[in-house]
């Protein structure tokens, strides 16, 4: 029977009393079924869509088809990204204190699913009346961004602690993971390869982006509703008799060591890759001067590396020589393709481009799976520390973290092409930019990510809860 475990200090540990076992907490060391792993991953499907075509278009959208300037755009965006710092960390805490026929999580994700489909559709049909920066054009961006971001975190943030519910084992953590990571791909191919260019055959301007919306909103939203039904059977672990205030489950969530670091190593990689895709149009347009249509090359390159990448080499090369090992691979990794960025020219052939695609796609998907796993260890290092199960909470605050770096993103990539010059356009036409306008984009996607990778991989130099030392603390709690 596996008991808590209470920390005395950061390398000494004391075996506390154990909780009763249940059937789902005994059980749930066995593999997980391909169906709950299906079922689980297609929820994924719903956010990447979102997630992507959301970081690769609207800031895009708002500045060179509704006309805003780019930094009220960008203050907007970032505005509804601190709110969700707000909200995240409530949502964790009402879902561990969940109680119905659908367990702890499942009623959020069916009530997320519904309002994430109707958000996106609101957010990417800004009415064309009045002149691009008024008060009304404003207070309808700023509305519906915080509209997105409630419905947004009240199916991620119970999602995303179901994993650590599922399984005890440290690997097949990383196998339900790897559902995730396919499905996110197949997401990103549409959010970022096949949005732009199916706005364009819709239209264009603001009359394709509408459409675009509509489209994306109702897919996502199936495959967010699939996941709800397809985690019906899945192992989830029961609200603790004890109740434990916000207060006390706060301070002690912060005194997890490995929790901060990997706060502080997907702070920077998710800050570094939202304003790699964040600049992607604006590269393409005013850079390489392509049509929008060579995105659907990139999103192609990328994904595919991905999906290639994910079971015949970052999950054998985790299980060879460790998770945080294979991910300081895939930062650095990716560091060097980021800088590759600033050899690019104008009139780059497509083979080039999809290459470089397929080089970010390969590190990028290690970096996604193996941070992503790393979650799951750490809800159940710090249930046997404190004899908490607060996997609602620190799904909250995974999830603030991601917020937080998609918040700056925009944030600095607005202020950047503000601060070197930057002319904005109405209906996607296109401007001459100055030089300086040019390097301010050459900065937010290859100077930015490189240097952010590289911080990434300094904190993981720091990491320590191998698998080896888990297991340490599980075989203390037994004899506790």
């Amino acid at each position: 029977m596996i008991g808590a475990v209470r920390q005395t200090d950061a390398d000494t540990v004391t075996a506390a009393p154990a909780p009763p076992a249940t059937a789902s907490t005994t059980a749930s060391a066995a593999p997980v079924p391909f169906s709950t792993r299906l079922g689980w991953g297609i929820g994924s499907l719903g956010v990447a869509i979102l997630f992507n075509s959301y970081a690769v278009l609207l800031l895009f959208y708002l500045t060179d088809v509704v006309g805003m300037k780019v930094q009220v755009a960008g203050l907007l965006l970032t505005i509804a990204k601190l709110y969700n710092v707000v909200c995240d960390v409530p949502i964790g805490l009402l879902s561990d204190r969940t109680h119905s026929r659908w367990g702890r999580r499942r009623p959020w994700m069916l009530a997320g699913s519904f309002l994430c489909a109707a958000a996106f559709i609101v957010m990417f049909n800004v009415p064309q009346t009045g002149t691009p920066g008024d008060a009304a054009t404003t207070a309808y961006v700023l509305g519906s961004l915080i509209f997105y971001a409630t419905a947004y975190s009240m199916f991620n943030v119970p999602y995303m602690a179901m994993p650590g519910e599922m399984s005890n084992s440290y690997h097949e953590r990383t196998a339900i993971m790897s559902y995730r990571v396919v499905f996110i791909q197949v997401g990103y191919l549409i959010g970022v390869g096949l949005a732009p260019r199916v706005a364009r055959l819709l239209g264009g301007g603001a009359l394709g982006y509408g459409r675009v919306g509509w489209i994306l909103g109702v897919a996502a939203g199936i495959a967010m509703l699939a996941s709800f039904f397809g985690t019906a059977r899945a192992r989830a672990t029961e609200r603790e008799t004890r109740r434990y205030s916000a207060r006390e489950q706060f301070l002690s969530a912060i005194g997890n060591r490995p929790f901060l670091l990997l706060s502080a190593f997907k702070l920077l990689t998710l800050f570094s890759g939202a304003t790699v895709t964040a600049t992607l149009l604006y590269f393409v347009k005013n850079v390489l001067r392509h049509d929008a249509g060579i995105m659907l090359w990139y999103s192609i390159g990328h994904a595919g590396a991905a999906l290639l990448s994910v079971p015949f080499f970052w999950v054998k090369l985790s299980a060879r020589i460790g998770k945080h090992r294979a991910l300081m691979v895939a930062t650095l990794g990716f560091l060097l393709v980021a800088l590759s960025w600033l050899l690019a020219e104008p009139g780059e052939s497509e083979w080039v481009f999809t290459l470089r695609a397929f080089a970010l796609g390969a590190f990028a998907a290690g970096k996604l799976l193996l941070g992503m796993t790393l979650l799951p260890d750490i809800m159940e290092y710090d249930s046997l520390r404190t004899g908490m199960r607060r996997e609602g909470v620190y799904s909250g605050a995974y999830s603030l973290v991601e917020k937080s770096a998609f918040a700056l993103s925009p944030l600095v990539l607005s202020l950047i092409l503000a601060l070197f010059g930057y002319r904005e356009s109405v209906n996607n036409a296109f401007v001459e930019q100055s030089s300086d306008a040019l390097f301010g984009i050459y900065l937010n996607i290859a100077i930015v990510p490189a240097i952010c990778n590289g911080l990434a991989a300094l904190v993981l130099l720091r990491w320590n809860l191998t698998e080896e030392r888990l297991q340490e603390l599980r075989l203390a709690a037994t004899r506790g």
